[in-house]
């Protein structure tokens, strides 16, 4: 008789990979980098870990508290807000929501558009990089949804 154990398997606790295409504008030049998106859900969050395949100091970690209208990015925190989801066919109609500072300041980060089940599309940042993330690389895609930020 054989018996399997998992220590630390339940249905709580899921992880997965993926690949990203990461458009980042930076200046007048924009440039392509490819990110691994390392996805783990706990009971308490939601946790994407985005890593740089040629450069893993450039990382990026956005964490969802589960239950929350509340995204982690570094050390802020940022908050759903009214405006409504950006939706669009190629993205499989999924809803992305903006979420900016709880506390803004002129030169911060945001709006933030995030999809628990994509992840991040973007990140706008007025004093430094704008990032966009999508599964295969679409400049027409990255043009709107960059106008979108802006609006």
């Amino acid at each position: 008789m054989i018996f399997t154990i998992c220590f630390g398997c339940s249905e709580k606790n899921i992880e997965w990979n993926s690949e990203k295409n990461a458009t980042i504008f930076f200046g007048s030049e924009s440039k392509n980098e490819k990110f691994t998106l390392t996805f783990n859900k706990t009971d308490k969050s939601l946790n994407y870990n985005y890593v740089n395949q040629i450069d893993t100091t450039k990382t990026i970690l956005i964490r969802k508290v589960t239950g929350s209208d509340s995204l982690l990015f570094g050390f802020e925190k940022f908050i759903i807000t009214s405006k409504e989801p950006y939706r669009n066919k190629k993205l499989n109609d999924l809803e992305f929501d903006y979420y900016d500072l709880v506390n803004p300041v002129t030169d911060g980060t945001g709006p933030i558009l995030f999809n628990s089940k994509y992840g991040l599309l973007a990140i706008n940042n007025v004093y430094g990089p704008t990032i966009i993330f999508l599964d295969k690389k679409n400049d027409s895609l990255t043009e709107q949804i960059i106008d979108k930020l802006n609006e």
